[in-house]
């Protein structure tokens, strides 16, 4: 399990929250046993100070997780452009992450629903932000990776090209 592989000092990724440094370990007793909680601090600070604190029972439910290896994230690339499921081979939430955005880009109506649009963008958003990190470039090429696997644009939904646009501009 994820917490068993955790260190101090390790990174770990949220798709909304960003990039996270793992700066405690703490295991307070609760009712009768110890449960270990890490308290995690986004990579770029603000103003706010935020701190997160996650039981390690609570960790996948969190949404915060390793980042995937490079060889994962190029894995993660195949996958949106074959749209096979058996190159599918973890259960990271990036992958969950790009077969929203490949569901999405097959559709043939634009996202009108705001809920799923929102869920789209977030996807996007975060997909695009994990690979920019693994891959080590910028946002824009990143989401030009992306669009680039998924097809061609004839091909891909427009509510998909406009998510694919907003993550690479933040």
């Amino acid at each position: 399990m994820i917490q068993e592989k955790i260190v101090q000092g390790d990174l770990l990724y949220h798709a909304f929250h960003g990039l996270c440094r793992v700066d405690e370990i703490t295991s307070p007793s609760q009712s009768d046993r110890k449960i270990l909680s890490y308290s995690l601090v986004p990579k770029v600070a603000n103003k706010m100070k935020v701190r997160f604190i996650i039981a390690s029972t609570d960790m996948k439910a969190s949404g915060f997780h390793m980042l995937i290896p490079l060889k994962e994230a190029n894995g993660i690339l195949e996958y949106l452009e074959a749209g096979d499921i058996t190159a599918i081979v973890s259960e990271n939430q990036a992958w969950d992450l790009a077969k929203v955005i490949l569901s999405f880009s097959r559709e043939n109506s634009e996202v009108k629903d705001q809920r799923k649009r929102q869920m789209l963008e977030r996807s996007a958003k975060g997909l695009i932000r994990e690979l920019a990190f693994v891959f080590g470039i910028s946002l824009k090429e990143t989401a030009a990776r992306v669009r680039k696997s998924l097809g061609g644009e004839p091909k891909i939904n427009p509510s998909v090209l406009v998510a694919l646009v907003r993550a690479s501009e933040d």
